[in-house]
């Protein structure tokens, strides 16, 4: 080893606040290796036997099934390969080089002489695998974090802030099967605002999308905490009512209608209100969703064309 890699060598934290000169003789067995950008150094699929000691270069980090995803970047100073050398397991990690590096692979057995020798070497070892477990912890928060900020995302409409049409094939067909297993009665309404082409055509987009805002919590506030809400179109909602009669949800249509049209939306100096119509279909066993809905649909039709602003049941 000359004597810059000697320096190198003794800035690794590894070997962090102890005299090297003590155990340098121990690394004799120790290899230096280059690695080009792009090399491999620690793979899942393959067993590790050496800790490596960076250098010069960096190395990047990423997690098993994320490889596309920097998980951590290493730089001289620090190692790798530690927690696999520690519990005999294969890396958890992929390890490719970023730019040229030089590593010092240190054998097991010589970082095990170097524990044995060695308090500090111990200590800063112990060190190393607590902040890299720490780290990781960290990230799969943070992982887990943003996985769940963008499952939100995926099924919750930004407009209105009510769940979407992809969250509603997922959850619509699964609340069903558990009312038609337990026996219980449930319906579906779908609901469209009246001439909605109209308000946006005099009042503009931006006042459309107040008045469809205005609707969506008129009714997220009106509904029962099991009752499910979305909005699957432009100015189309559906609510799937579990463990309702026909006539109960005939009842909650009407009071959503009534609440809806009595609500004022202000633009600049103009006053003006919506209303809705409602079609409604009771489930039946076994009934698939699209089948449901298709009967709610007809009947929203019929409400449409028997005047509107109104609430129409499924024959």
């Amino acid at each position: 080893m000359n004597a810059q890699d000697r320096a190198l060598t003794e800035q690794n934290s590894l070997f962090d606040g102890m005299d090297f000169s003590g155990i340098e003789y121990m690394l004799e067995r120790s290899a230096l290796r280059d690695l080009i950008p792009g090399e491999k150094l620690l793979q899942p699929e393959l067993a590790n036997h050496y800790l490596y000691l960076i250098l010069e270069g960096e190395l990047r980090v990423h997690l098993i099934g994320q490889a596309t995803l920097e998980h951590v970047t290493l730089a001289a100073g620090e190692c790798t390969g530690e927690i696999s050398l520690v519990d005999g397991q294969n890396p958890s990690a992929l390890v490719v080089a970023v730019k040229p590096t030089r590593v010092l692979a240190v054998p097991h057995d010589t970082v095990w002489s170097l524990v044995d020798q060695s308090h500090e070497v111990a200590r800063n070892l112990l060190a190393i695998i607590a902040g890299r477990m720490r780290n990781d912890n960290s990230a799969l928060i943070t992982s887990h974090s943003k996985r769940k900020q963008y499952e939100h995302q995926a099924t919750v409409d930004t407009l209105t802030g009510v769940h979407n049409r992809r969250w509603m094939n997922e959850a619509f067909p699964r609340v069903l099967q558990r009312c038609a297993i337990d026996a219980l009665p449930s319906a579906i309404m779908v609901i469209d605002i009246d001439h909605f082409k109209r308000v946006n055509d005099t009042y503009g987009h931006l006042v459309g999308d107040v008045a469809l805002k205005m609707m969506a919590n008129v009714m997220s506030v009106n509904l029962r905490p099991h009752d499910l809400l979305v909005r699957y179109g432009g100015e189309e909602f559906a609510i799937l009512l579990p463990d309702t009669r026909i006539e109960e949800a005939k009842s909650i249509a009407e009071r959503l209608r009534t609440m809806i049209s009595s609500n004022e939306i202000h633009s600049e100096d103009q006053v003006f209100r919506i209303t809705i119509s409602i079609g409604i279909a009771a489930s039946r066993k076994n009934e698939k969703l699209e089948d449901l809905f298709g009967e709610a649909d007809r009947a929203l039709y019929q409400a449409k064309e028997s005047g509107r602003n109104r609430v129409e049941i499924a024959a």
